[in-house]
């Protein structure tokens, strides 16, 4: 299981990517995965999105909303959204 940021705690892209991988890990169930591997073509679908996009609220304390998710449906571009929306402070942004 994936731990928990705090919400005001500064957080590194490679940590927001690592936690990233390891959601779509089991979500998807596989073992190998690489930064640009499209979640679609990995089997997942609007369901398993919300389930990631779930889990990424509650792990990053970051919400993704569906339709950037479907815009960036990489690990490195949803980590990179994900970061963003963190802020420059660690938190989300107002």
């Amino acid at each position: 299981m994936v731990s928990q940021a705090e919400p005001t705690q500064q957080i590194s892209r490679e940590s927001v990517r690592t936690a990233i991988s390891q959601i779509w890990q089991e979500v998807l169930r596989i073992d190998v995965l690489s930064g640009d591997d499209n979640f679609f073509e990995l089997g997942g679908h609007s369901l398993t999105a919300s389930q990631v996009i779930a889990r990424i609220t509650r792990t990053l304390q970051v919400e993704v909303p569906m339709a950037d998710f479907f815009e960036g449906p990489t690990v490195d571009e949803l980590a990179e959204l994900v970061v963003r929306r963190r802020g420059p402070e660690g938190g989300t942004p107002e």
